[in-house]
């Protein structure tokens, strides 16, 4: 699994997005993931990480906004 490499000396950043930029990415990840072509398989595991982890944004948005929907 991608937590597999994971190296505490790695570089990580902080981005602020609104709801309709993750929904945005969350999109490009899942085609991403579905039109895998192959290749390095750390990679799609970094990518379907990627997707399962803006699906949860998108799902936490979703619930702490219920009633505003």
């Amino acid at each position: 699994m991608y937590q597999e490499n994971y190296d505490p000396n790695d570089e990580y950043y902080n981005i602020q997005l609104n709801i309709e930029g993750i929904r945005l990415i969350h999109t490009g990840l899942k085609q991403a993931v579905e039109k895998w072509s192959g290749g390095d398989p750390v990679e799609q595991e970094y990518l379907i990480a990627m997707r399962d982890n803006f699906y949860r944004l998108i799902l936490e948005y979703s619930f702490e906004n219920m009633s505003l929907e």
